[in-house]
């Protein structure tokens, strides 16, 4: 009985699949189960990183969104009002402009207004970024400064943001110059803001000393030490000649007054002296320095006979004055106390020997040359002191005297 086979069941056969495949498929039927649950661990964590992410993502976005703020519109209004507006949503700003007032002038703030601005309205932007803001000055009327003193009229023009200066820069340094009342200003209407306007003062006036017709250095001294400053017109720079003289001044002395601590201009001319006489050179010497032309000179010793125009003449400086010569001459002269007297001479230029016997006195005789003189003689024959003399053009070259009875005195 031990020995018995026992056969197979069918139904043991169709479960076990028959033979030695009863124990692989026992081991192996729970493994599809055991993927499947693993891989739906897989996909279940990865939906959740991505469902993470996505969060994380739209929350940043929310929350980038909730930090950022809408830039308000700020054209057309002043640069303070502009900057608070955008500095209180915690902006920063940025000025530009082609314009020192708005960039450099403590009142461009409030005198100077946005024409454009980066990042444009309504705009959404982080609390920290940087709003760009393009200026320029603003249009302000003009006051009308005409009958104020001058101290009243810059702070008119100070209100409105326009500097107010005198057209006269030398006001400034004359005390008392802010109670002057001013005449004209140069601007009317509308202008920029921290533009200039510039007015016309009414200064007293001071008494002034006549001066036209003076001379130059004279009516310089004069005006000086009254107050009034003194600007020469066509100033030679040297020491002035005294035939300068005053022609004019401006402004004009009117009733012996001028507007006080004025800058006066002095018009001058030459007034010729009298060069009638004076040998060529000293002549021509003379109306050099009066700063005029002498023409007609040959740089000679012959004497002026003539000049044009005539001495005493106001010109111009640099004017022309035309002088005429005597003709060239040697004269030989004789003087005594006595009345007569006996000559014997040589001619210049010459070696012929002349005289005159019983010569009435004084005697003399000319030549027209100025060069080769010679010697010549005389004897008193009644009195007791004679004289000869020798003259080129004019000038006296030689002279002798001899005193006695009968007294021979020799210019040779």
């Amino acid at each position: 009985m031990g020995n018995e086979l026992t056969e197979p069941r069918p139904d043991d056969q169709a479960s076990t699949g028959g033979g030695g495949a009863v124990e692989t498929d026992a081991q192996t039927a729970p493994k599809p189960t055991r993927q499947r649950t693993s891989k739906r661990r897989v996909y279940v964590g990865v939906g959740i990183g991505v469902a993470a992410l996505a969060l994380t993502l739209v929350t940043i976005v929310v929350l980038d969104q909730v930090t950022r703020v809408s830039v308000p519109a700020v054209e057309q209004q002043t640069v303070t009002d502009a900057t608070t507006t955008l500095r209180d949503l915690g902006l920063e700003v940025e000025i530009r402009t082609d314009e020192s007032f708005c960039e450099e002038d403590e009142r461009g703030g409030k005198f100077c207004i946005v024409t454009s601005q980066t990042p444009s309205a309504e705009e959404r932007v982080h609390a920290d970024e940087l709003v760009m803001l393009d200026v320029i000055p603003s249009e302000v009327s003009v006051p009308t400064l005409e009958g104020l003193t001058f101290a009243d009229a810059v702070r008119a023009g100070a209100d409105v943001a326009i500097d107010v200066r005198s057209i006269d820069i030398t006001d400034s340094v004359v005390d008392g110059h802010e109670g002057w009342k001013v005449l004209e200003q140069s601007e009317r209407g509308s202008v920029n803001a921290g533009s200039t306007v510039e007015v016309t003062l009414e200064r007293p006036l001071a008494d002034a000393p006549p001066v036209v017709g003076a001379t130059l250095q004279g009516a310089s001294d004069a005006l000086t030490a009254a107050g009034f400053e003194v600007v020469i017109v066509k100033d030679p720079g040297a020491k002035h000649d005294p035939s300068w003289v005053v022609t004019a001044t401006d402004p004009a002395i009117v009733d012996g007054k001028l507007p006080v601590a004025s800058i006066v201009r002095l018009s001058w001319g030459v007034q010729l002296p009298n060069v009638v006489g004076m040998t060529d050179l000293a002549a021509t010497s003379a109306l050099t320095n009066a700063k005029v032309t002498a023409t007609g000179s040959k740089s000679s010793s012959q004497l002026v006979a003539v000049q044009d125009p005539a001495a005493g003449t106001i010109v111009e400086p640099g004017s022309t004055v035309t002088i005429t010569l005597e003709p060239p001459s040697t004269v030989y002269e004789v003087v005594s106390n006595g009345s007569r007297a006996t000559i014997t001479w040589v001619p210049p230029n010459s070696y012929n020997i002349s005289q005159a016997g019983d010569a009435p006195l004084p005697w003399r005789m000319s030549w027209p040359t100025a060069s080769g003189y010679r010697n010549f003689n005389a004897q008193s024959m009644d009195g007791t002191s004679i004289t000869c003399n020798i003259y080129v053009n004019g000038q006296l070259l030689k002279t002798a005297t001899s005193t006695g009875r009968y007294a021979v005195v020799s210019c040779g």
